[in-house]
């Protein structure tokens, strides 16, 4: 019983030793710069997304992702053992997530790639893999701009007398006034109902939202749908 507590608490002395402690302090440094470099590759995605949903469930999640990453690749590096185990684990484990872009996946597999090799202590590769992915989202955004922009197609209905014809403050003055240039596909005028179907061209999708929102804020009794006409669903 004595020569396993002495066993036990030169395990312990081992474990806090000088170098143990130099060990630490590298794995916190690099937990560090995977902070910081998640949040970076967060900012990149917020800037150079093309996916036509605005959500930001996806992009919280890079920062803990990294960092969790780093700390696994950190303690089984240096074990087959845990390496093994670490496999074992994952294989009873099954992971949902509702991804619903291509490109949030290749973004999630970019923080586990910074995260594969801070964890393996190379911190250049991590910078340089960021920097090149930098250079190929930029680029790929700036080449691909043109095709961002939207075909919308607006339907307004209102009240036939009051929105529709009025010269000042009705539908077609509004809509030149806000919207701009647009192309006129339909009108219906049916007893107290009227209807106005147009098509808006080179249209933003971050728009969208505000153009919709000034425009209800001019026609506050009118009813509001818009269709992409630049989707493929």
């Amino acid at each position: 019983m004595e020569n396993q507590l002495q066993e036990s608490w030169n395990q312990l002395r081992d474990a806090v030793s000088a170098s143990q402690n130099v060990s630490a302090l590298s794995l916190a440094v690099y937990l560090l710069m995977g902070g910081f470099i998640s949040i970076y590759v967060r900012v990149l995605y917020r800037f150079c997304s093309t996916a036509a949903s605005e959500s930001d469930s996806i992009t919280r999640v890079f920062p803990m992702l990294t960092l969790v990453t780093i700390g696994v690749i950190a303690v089984v590096k240096s074990s087959m053992a845990l390496s093994l185990g670490l496999v074992g684990a994952l294989s009873i484990v099954r992971f949902r997530a509702a991804i619903k872009e291509p490109e949030e996946l290749v973004y999630l597999f970019l923080c586990i790639g910074v995260g594969l090799a801070l964890g393996a202590s190379q911190p250049l590769l991590a910078i340089v893999l960021v920097v090149v992915a930098t250079f190929f989202s930029l680029l790929l955004y700036f080449t691909n701009r043109q095709k961002r922009e939207l075909s919308l197609m607006l339907t307004i209905t209102g009240d036939s007398q009051r929105d529709f014809h009025q010269r000042e403050g009705g539908v077609m003055p509004v809509l030149s006034l806000i919207a701009g240039n647009f192309t006129l596909q339909r009108m219906d005028l049916d007893g107290k109902r009227g209807q106005v179907r147009v098509v808006l061209r080179r249209t933003e999708a971050k728009n969208v939202a505000d153009l919709i929102g000034k425009l209800r804020d001019k026609l506050p009794e009118c009813e509001f749908s818009y269709v992409n006409l630049s989707s493929s669903l």
